[in-house]
């Protein structure tokens, strides 16, 4: 199941963020009907990003999304061994989440 809102905000992350990667995580809905409540994405950062906490907190205040939505951040190196090990979120993320935008190599 698609939901715009999710991508846009992706996208507006992305945009301010510049992560390497976004995954969705995870969303909910209304079971009654099927509406969108909440989402959480995972962000895979460059290991040069100074202070990843200040830039979650920047992204929560300068990205407006009508949902609420969690971000988990992952500094590129910790990613790389997190998520190859099947004991931690990391692999799972990996493993099931989608991809919602992948930087592009210039």
């Amino acid at each position: 199941m698609d939901f715009p809102q999710i991508q846009a905000t992706s996208d507006a992350i992305a945009k301010l963020g510049r992560p390497l990667k976004i995954y969705l995580i995870s969303h909910k809905t209304d079971h009654a009907t099927s509406e969108l409540i909440s989402f959480k994405l995972a962000l895979i950062v460059p290991d040069k990003t100074p202070n990843i906490s200040e830039l979650e907190c920047f992204l929560y205040t300068a990205v407006d999304c009508d949902y609420p939505y969690d971000l988990v951040l992952y500094k590129e190196t910790e990613w790389k061994t997190l998520s190859e090990d099947p004991r931690t979120f990391a692999w799972s993320i990996r493993e099931k989440g989608r991809v919602l935008y992948e930087q592009r190599l210039s």
